[in-house]
C-alpha cells in the first residue's frame, strides 16, 4: 500500500486527474475482489450506457479504458473457476458463434483487402464472442440475472430521461457531457414565414439516432415483464417508471424502424395474452396522447406510406431521400450476394462495393462508403449463405430455447421466471425487427442481450432449490412448503 501510495503521488504531480482515476480503479478492483458478482452488474451498466466511449471521446480519458472494461469480467470468471471450482460452460450458440467467426475470417481472407476487414473481425471477437462467453459463465443464478436486468433498466432510464429533458426544454445544443448527443440536423415538421421548423433527433450516448432507438427498444419488454412479475406495488411502479423513461428515449429518436418494431411487440404480447382487451385500449390511448403531445411522431411515421403508394403516385421514387438511399443500399446488398453467394465479400467490406452497384439500381447514386442498412441482406452480402445461415440459426435457436424455458416455468407456476424468459424473447425479436432497417453493428449491445437470454433459458428448478431461503425470499422464488 505504501508503494502504491508513492506511485500515485508521483503520478499526481504529473497528471492529477489520471492519479484520481487510478485511485478510483484500485478502489473498484478491491470492491470487485470482495464481491465479484458486483463486477458483472457494473460492467454491463457501463457498457450499455456507452460510458467508456463517452469518457474517451468527450473527456479525453485514455483509450485503454475502453479495452480494459470488458476485461474486468475476468475477475468473477476466474473467481468462479478457481475459488468456487465451477466448470466452464458452453452451449450451442457459442459453438455457432465460433463457426461464424471462422466464416468471416475465411470470407475476409478472400476479400479485396484483408486489412480493411480485420477491424470488424477483432470487434466481433472482443465485443461478441468474448463478451458472450464471459457473461454466460459469470451469471449463473436467477438473483444475479435479475440484478443485471435492473442495472440495464436503470441505464435505459438515465439515458431516456436525458433525452426527454432535451425534448421538453429544447436544449439540443447541450450534449450533457456526451450522454445526450444529437445526430444530424433532424427533419422538417413545417414551413413558416420565418423558415423551416426542424425537429432534432436524439442519439443518446450512442451518437447514432437509429442505433440508439434499437438498443433502447430492447430494454422495453424487459422492463414491462419485470414490472408484471413484481408483487410489491412500489417496485412495480418503479419498474414502470424506468421502462417509461427508456421508451421516451426510443420515441424521441423518431426512428421509423423502431416504431414498426414496437407495434410488432404489442401484437405479440396481445397474441400471448399478456395484454388483455382493456389493457390494449389503455396502450392505444397512451399512444394517442403521446401523438397529441408530440405530433412530430405521426408526421415522421406517415412518411413510410410513400413506399406503398401506387406507381402513378410516384412509389419509391416519391419517397424521401433517406428511404430512397436505404432501398438502394438494400438492393445493392442483394446484388453483391448474388455475385458472391457462398462466403460473401468479407466482413465490413460491403461499404467498398456500394458505389459501383448503386448505379445499376437507379433510385439513388451513392458516392463514397455506405452500409447496407439492413441486417439480413447485409450479412448475406458480407458472409454469404454460410454466414447468413449460421447467424439466423443463432437467433432462432435462442428464441426456441427461451420459448421452451417459458413453457417449463409456466407449467411449474413460476410466473416471474417465465416473465423473464418472455422479456428476453421479445428483446431478441425487437432486435431482429429493427434489423430489417439497420445493418449489424455495435456488437456489444446485441451480444449482451443474447448472452443474458441464454442464461435465462438455461435455468431449471434445481437452480432455485440451490439458493438459500433468504435469497429465495428476496427473489420471490420460494418453493411451496411441501416441496422436497
Amino acid at each position: 500500500m505504501i508503494i502504491v501510495a508513492i506511485m500515485l503521488g508521483v503520478i499526481g504531480t504529473l497528471n492529477p486527474l489520471f492519479a484520481i482515476g487510478c485511485s478510483a480503479i484500485l478502489f473498484l478492483l478491491m470492491l470487485f475482489l470482495k464481491w465479484p458478482d458486483i463486477t458483472v452488474v457494473f460492467v454491463v451498466f457501463v457498457i450499455y450506457t456507452n460510458a467508456a466511449v463517452v469518457l474517451i471521446k468527450f473527456h479525453h480519458v485514455p483509450q485503454v479504458l475502453g479495452y480494459a472494461l470488458p476485461a474486468m469480467l475476468l475477475v468473477p470468471f476466474i473467481w468462479h473457476l478457481v475459488v468456487q471450482n465451477r466448470k466452464i460452460r458452453t452451449n450451442l450458440v457459442f459453438v455457432l458463434m465460433m463457426i461464424y467467426l471462422a466464416i468471416i475470417m475465411v470470407s475476409s481472407v478472400f476479400s479485396r483487402d484483408i486489412h480493411l476487414a480485420l477491424p470488424d473481425i477483432i470487434t466481433y471477437l472482443a465485443e461478441g464472442l468474448g463478451l458472450y462467453f464471459l457473461l454466460f459463465n459469470t451469471i449463473q443464478t436467477p438473483k444475479l440475472l435479475k440484478q443485471v436486468v435492473l442495472s440495464l433498466l436503470i441505464a435505459g432510464a438515465l439515458m431516456g430521461g436525458l433525452s426527454l429533458l432535451q425534448q421538453l426544454t429544447g436544449t439540443f445544443n447541450n450534449n450533457y457531457g456526451g450522454f445526450a448527443q444529437v445526430d444530424g440536423t433532424g427533419f422538417t415538421t413545417e414551413e413558416t414565414i420565418q423558415g423551416k421548423v426542424v425537429q432534432p433527433r436524439v442519439a443518446g450516448p450512442v451518437g447514432e439516432k437509429n442505433r440508439y432507438a434499437q438498443v433502447m427498444l430492447m430494454l422495453v419488454p424487459l422492463g414491462f415483464f419485470q414490472a408484471w412479475g413484481e408483487e410489491s406495488r412500489k417496485f412495480r411502479l418503479l419498474a414502470f417508471i424506468l421502462t417509461g423513461l427508456t421508451l421516451m428515449g426510443c420515441v424521441f429518436t423518431f426512428s421509423r424502424g423502431a416504431m414498426v418494431a414496437f407495434l410488432l411487440l404489442i401484437l405479440i404480447m396481445g397474441f400471448l395474452k399478456y395484454i388483455k382487451l382493456g389493457q390494449l385500449f389503455g396502450v392505444l390511448l397512451g399512444i394517442l396522447l403521446l401523438l397529441q403531445a408530440f405530433p412530430q411522431i405521426n408526421q415522421r411515421f406517415s412518411t413510410l406510406g410513400n413506399i406503398f403508394s401506387s406507381q402513378d403516385a410516384g412509389g419509391l421514387e416519391n419517397a424521401d431521400g433517406s428511404i430512397q438511399g436505404r432501398a438502394t443500399e438494400m438492393l445493392v446488398a442483394l446484388l453483391v450476394f448474388r455475385d458472391h453467394p457462398i462466403i460473401g465479400v468479407g466482413s465490413g467490406m460491403y461499404r467498398y462495393e456500394v458505389a459501383k452497384y448503386s448505379e445499376i439500381i437507379g433510385y439513388k447514386n451513392i458516392a463514397g462508403e455506405r452500409e447496407p442498412h439492413s441486417l439480413y441482406p447485409g450479412v448475406a452480402a458480407e458472409t454469404g449463405i454460410l454466414g447468413f445461415t449460421t447467424l439466423m440459426t443463432i437467433f432462432l435457436y435462442t428464441l426456441y430455447r427461451l420459448a421452451t424455458a417459458r413453457t417449463y416455468w409456466l407449467e411449474r407456476k413460476k410466473q416471474d421466471v417465465a416473465n423473464l424468459c418472455t422479456g428476453f424473447f421479445l428483446a431478441v425479436v425487437s432486435y431482429m425487427a429493427t434489423g430489417i432497417f439497420l445493418h449489424i453493428s455495435y456488437f456489444r449491445y446485441l451480444w449482451i442481450i443474447m448472452a443474458l437470454a441464454a442464461v435465462a433459458s438455461e435455468f431449471r428448478e434445481s437452480d432455485l432449490t440451490n439458493v438459500s431461503g433468504e435469497e429465495k425470499a428476496q427473489e420471490g422464488l420460494l418453493l411451496p412448503k411441501n416441496a422436497a
